[in-house]
C-alpha cells in the first residue's frame, strides 16, 4: 500500500471519528444533564476519582479514568458526556482494523468502521451502557493487537496484546468476555500450527495460569471483574416465546429496535459463513476469529432471546450486536471480487455512514428539571447520618450527585435508625392506597409527617422517615403492605 493510500485512509478514518463523535456529542448535549438511566452515575465516579483519586462506587475503573482528563478541563458532567461519545466514536478505527484483517481488504475494513460507528446500537451505549460501549472499543482494539501478535510474534506485539488485553478487564465484564470468547480460539488455532512440544507446553500452562488468575480477580472483586456469580445470567437468557423481529428490549411499556441490528446481523453472518467456505486463503487465527463473529452473530439474532428484562443479559448482547454484524459484514465485502475492489467498497462505507449519521434517541431518558429540583432540595432535608433508600437507580445517582449524602437501593443494609426513604409517584401510584396512606400520616398526630420535595406535585417525590414508613405499611390492604415490604426496585 503506497503512502497516500495510507494517508487516504487514515483521512477517512479521522472523518468517520469525528463525524460520529458529532452525532453522539449532539444527543448527549441538548441536555445539561446526563442521560440514561445511570447517567448521573458516571459523574459521580468521576468527581470522586478527582477528588479522592478512587471510586465511590466499585466498578470496572478504565471508563472513568478515560473521562477524568477531559472532566478536569471542564466539569464532572461534561467531562463524562465528552468521554462517552469520543470513547463510542473511536471503536471505528479498531473495527477497521479487525475487519480488514478478517474480510482480506482494505476496502473490507472501512465497510466494518462504517457499520460500527454509525450503529444504533452504538450509539446507544453512548447513551446509556457507557461501560459498555468504551469496552467494546478497548475490546476490539485489543483483539486486532491479539491477532497481529499471532501473525508475527514479538516481544512488543506479545506485550501490547497482553495490555490490550488486561485493559479490557479493567473496561467492562461483558467487553472481556466478548474477547475471550474471540480471541481465545483464535490464539489456540494459531498455537496448533506453530507450537510443538515444549513451547505447547508452557502455553498451555500460561493459559491455566491467566484462567486461574481470572478466577482469582472475580471472586476478589465480583463488581469489577467476571466472576462465578455471573453465570446467573444465563438462566433468564432464553424463552420459549420467540420474537422474530429480533428487538433489542420489549417489555409492558416500551419496545427498542435498535433499527433491528441483530436481525441483520444474523442474516449477514450467514453471508460471511458463505464467504468463509468459498474463499479459504487466511490465517487459521483470522479464520477462526471470522467463525466466531458468525457464531455470535447468530447467538445474538436467535429469536429465543429472552429481552423483556431490562436488567438482563439478552439485552446487553443484543445492544452489542452491531460488533459482529460489522465483523460480518467485513467478511462478507471481503468475499466479493470486482474490479478495483477497494474503491468501491470505500464508496459502500460512505454510503452505510451517511445512512447512519443522524440523530439517535432511540431509548434515551431525560432527567426531568422538576425531578432534578426535587433531589436536589431532598438533600437539604436529611439528618447527617441518615441514609436516603430510594427504590429507582435513576433518582437514586441524581440525589447522590446533588446532595453528596449515602444513598441506597435497598434498606437491609442500612441500620433502621439511620433510614430515610425517598420515594417518586411512579412508585406510589397514583390514586393508590399507598399515596392516601402518606396523605394520612401528614395529618396523623405523633406522626413525623412525609415531606414532599417535587416542585410540581406533593407526592411527585417524597421523603419518608422510617418510623413513618412503617406506621403507613400498617395501614396498607395486606396485598398492598406485602409488595412495598419487599420494597421493589429498578
Amino acid at each position: 500500500m503506497s503512502w497516500r493510500d495510507r494517508i487516504a485512509i487514515a483521512a477517512a478514518l479521522a472523518a468517520l471519528v469525528a463525524a460520529s463523535f458529532a452525532m453522539r456529542w449532539g444527543v448527549l448535549s441538548a441536555s445539561p444533564y446526563p442521560l440514561g438511566v445511570d447517567g448521573f452515575f458516571y459523574p459521580i465516579e468521576v468527581r470522586s476519582l478527582l477528588e479522592h483519586a478512587a471510586l465511590q462506587y466499585p466498578a470496572s475503573p478504565l471508563t472513568f479514568w478515560w473521562m477524568a482528563p477531559f472532566a478536569l478541563v471542564t466539569d464532572p458532567i461534561t467531562g463524562a458526556k465528552l468521554g462517552a461519545a469520543l470513547g463510542g466514536a473511536l471503536i471505528a478505527l479498531p473495527a477497521f482494523g479487525v475487519g480488514a484483517r478478517i474480510g482480506k481488504s482494505t476496502g473490507a475494513g472501512l465497510v466494518a468502521a462504517a457499520l460500527a460507528a454509525t450503529s444504533a446500537g452504538s450509539a446507544y451505549l453512548s447513551i446509556e451502557f457507557v461501560k459498555q460501549g468504551i469496552g467494546l472499543t478497548v475490546a476490539l482494539a485489543a483483539l486486532w493487537l491479539v491477532l497481529r501478535a499471532l501473525e508475527t510474534p514479538s516481544r512488543g506485539r506479545v506485550i501490547a496484546a497482553l495490555v490490550g488485553f488486561v485493559a479490557t478487564l479493567l473496561a467492562h465484564k461483558l467487553a472481556a468476555g466478548v474477547l475471550v470468547a474471540i480471541g481465545l480460539p483464535a490464539a489456540i488455532a494459531e498455537a496448533r500450527t506453530r507450537l510443538r512440544g515444549r513451547r505447547l507446553l508452557y502455553a498451555l500452562l500460561a493459559g491455566g495460569v491467566a484462567a486461574l488468575v481470572l478466577l482469582v480477580l472475580g471472586l476478589a472483586a465480583p463488581q469489577r471483574f467476571a466472576s462465578i456469580t455471573d453465570l446467573r445470567l444465563f438462566a433468564h437468557l432464553v424463552t420459549t416465546t420467540p420474537r422474530w423481529t429480533d428487538p433489542a428490549l420489549a417489555t409492558r411499556y416500551f419496545t427498542l429496535t435498535m433499527e433491528h441490528e441483530a436481525l441483520i446481523g444474523a442474516g449477514l453472518a450467514i453471508a460471511a459463513a458463505v464467504a468463509l467456505v468459498l474463499v479459504r486463503d487466511r490465517r487459521p487465527s483470522e479464520k477462526v476469529t471470522a467463525w466466531a463473529f458468525v457464531a455470535l452473530a447468530a447467538l445474538i439474532g436467535l429469536p429465543f432471546l429472552d429481552v423483556g428484562d431490562p436488567q438482563g443479559l439478552a439485552f446487553r448482547l443484543r445492544v452489542a450486536a452491531f460488533v459482529p454484524l460489522a465483523m460480518c459484514g467485513a467478511v462478507a465485502a471481503g468475499a466479493i471480487k470486482l474490479p478495483r475492489q477497494t474503491e468501491v467498497l470505500a464508496a459502500v462505507a460512505v454510503v452505510l455512514a451517511l445512512r447512519g449519521l443522524h440523530e439517535r434517541t432511540e431509548g434515551r431518558i431525560v432527567a426531568h428539571p422538576a425531578l432534578v429540583a426535587g433531589a436536589m432540595a431532598a438533600g437539604d432535608h436529611v439528618a447527617p447520618g441518615q441514609t436516603i433508600i430510594v427504590p429507582e437507580r435513576h433518582i437514586a445517582f441524581m440525589v447522590a450527585w446533588y446532595s453528596g449524602k449515602p444513598v441506597s437501593l435497598r434498606p437491609e443494609a442500612v441500620p433502621e435508625a439511620q433510614r430515610i426513604r425517598l420515594v417518586p409517584l411512579a412508585f406510589i401510584g397514583a390514586g393508590s392506597p399507598l399515596e392516601q396512606a402518606i396523605d394520612d400520616a401528614r395529618a396523623a398526630p405523633g406522626v413525623a409527617p412525609p415531606l414532599g420535595v417535587h416542585p410540581r406535585h406533593e407526592d411527585g417525590l417524597v421523603l419518608i422517615p422510617e418510623a413513618t414508613w412503617a406506621w403507613i405499611l400498617a395501614r396498607l390492604p395486606d396485598r398492598d403492605r406485602r409488595h412495598f415490604a419487599r420494597w421493589p426496585t429498578i
